[in-house]
């Protein structure tokens, strides 16, 4: 049965726009799984500290893509119930849900990353783990 033209269009536009939406996401995914089929090859140090930075920055780009809003928004619900002007608490959410959580994960995950890279230069990974 041939596929006409404006479906084979709307195809590639699913999948290219999945990919825009994604890319980030996938590879970071990508990280997490080489570097876990590599520490159950031959478990070391430097392959956890890539699996760990690889995980951490997944969640932070889901977190601030698809959860930080929801739990902002049903924080500020949950304590501010009656109606009640907190506009100190809803600063004070809005400075430790998005900006101080997304930046720490960023931080850990990037620092795993680096780190795993100095010990990589500095020869210091000889070891396995266990």
């Amino acid at each position: 049965m041939p596929v006409s033209a404006e479906l084979q269009r709307g195809l590639l536009d699913l999948v290219y726009f999945t990919w825009l939406h994604n890319a980030e996401a996938l590879a970071y995914f990508a990280g997490c799984v080489i570097t876990l089929g590599l520490q159950f090859i031959k478990p070391r140090r430097l392959y956890l500290l890539f699996f760990v930075g690889f995980l951490v920055l997944l969640i932070e780009f889901e977190y601030v893509k698809h959860i930080v809003e929801p739990l902002q928004q049903q924080t500020l619900q949950t304590v501010l119930q009656q109606g009640a002007s907190g506009v100190r608490f809803q600063k004070l959410t809005d400075i430790f849900l998005e900006k101080l959580i997304p930046l720490t994960l960023y931080i850990i995950g990037w620092g795993s990353i680096f780190f795993g890279i100095v010990r990589i230069g500095t020869g210091t990974d000889r070891k396995t783990v266990g």
